[in-house]
């Protein structure tokens, strides 16, 4: 595989090596990280949880549950980054609202997740339509303390990785996996996934987003359902991200249900959820995000792991 480095905000590229062996260094001492970079550990504020089943045909069932919360400031939100959107209006709506959970260790053995994060963006994000409040959870497949070195220098409001950087860390933002004999796809993502065009987006601490192309919303108005996204982190697929419009829950009084079914380019992950789903329960006030794939531990194995863990 190639890396595609990213060098501007027009995309103009370059091909070469991965910059992992220039990262090696700093994730000797990773371990030192500081976590407290991500945010609020353990989604206290939001009443979250997870849970994971394997069922008998070997899948995982991944669930992350949680409640929207006063500090999440949803509904000092808005559309196109107008009015306390604005991205000079100073407002603290547009700064990043980091949350996250970590996963036992037997979580990680099943579904090759290590944790989750829960982000609320009253603004949302670029680009066009994604720019309207909104929840993305993210589940990893990397330790924290890695993702706590995901370092760069940021510009804009909200924040991102600026195209130019200084260091490897920050670098490894805009390394991508690319195939030899198929440049025009990304392994382990489906086929229409690419950065944005005109401005690939890349985020302190998770990396470079990429996203099916051939249908971008143009308006909040356009994306009222859930959608996902995939990160990529110094030339690997490093997240899975359920991006979850407000306005799919917000003043909703019946139970809402969406699903998906991604099929992946050149899968090397064999536990990259084959199924993904998100719920609305009004009467509780939760979201659920779950996401299903090809288990690594089932059977005795799993349910022994599960019990020692959770019982120690």
């Amino acid at each position: 595989m190639k890396a595609l480095y990213i060098l501007s905000a027009l995309s103009c590229i370059s091909v070469t090596c991965s910059s992992g062996d220039s990262l090696n260094l700093a994730f000797e001492t990773a371990e030192n990280a500081d976590l407290t970079v991500l945010g609020a550990e353990g989604l206290l504020n939001h009443e979250g949880s997870y849970a994971l089943t394997v069922n008998e045909q070997c899948d995982y069932i991944l669930k992350l549950s949680f409640k929207e919360h006063s500090s999440d400031q949803m509904g000092s939100g808005g559309n196109n980054f107008e009015g306390g959107c604005a991205q000079n209006s100073g407002s603290t709506v547009l700064e990043h609202n980091r949350n996250w959970l970590q996963f036992p260790d037997y979580v990680r053995e099943t579904t090759g997740f290590d944790h989750a994060s829960l982000y609320p963006r009253p603004c949302g994000l670029e680009p066009l339509g994604r720019r309207q409040p909104r929840y993305d959870v993210n589940f990893y497949n990397v330790p924290a303390y890695v993702r706590a070195l995901w370092k760069c220098e940021v510009f804009s409001l909200p924040e991102q990785c600026a195209y130019s950087q200084p260091d490897a860390l920050g670098r490894g933002h805009f390394s991508l996996p690319r195939l030899n004999n198929n440049a025009d796809l990304i392994p382990n993502t489906p086929r229409s996934f690419q950065p944005y065009p005109s401005f690939p987006q890349a985020l302190e601490y998770e990396g470079l987003m990429v996203a099916r192309q051939d249908n971008i919303p143009l308006t909040y108005q356009d994306m009222d359902n859930p959608e996902f996204e995939m990160g990529s982190y110094d030339g690997d697929i490093t997240s899975f991200r359920a991006i979850l419009p407000y306005q799919y829950v917000t003043g909703s009084k019946t139970y809402r249900h969406y699903w998906g079914f991604p099929v992946y380019e050149y899968q090397t992950l064999p536990y990259l959820p084959n199924l993904w789903n998100v719920t609305f329960t009004p009467t509780t006030g939760f979201i659920d995000v779950y996401i299903q794939g090809e288990a690594r531990l089932c059977g005795e194995a799993f349910n022994t792991a599960k019990q020692e863990q959770e019982s120690a």
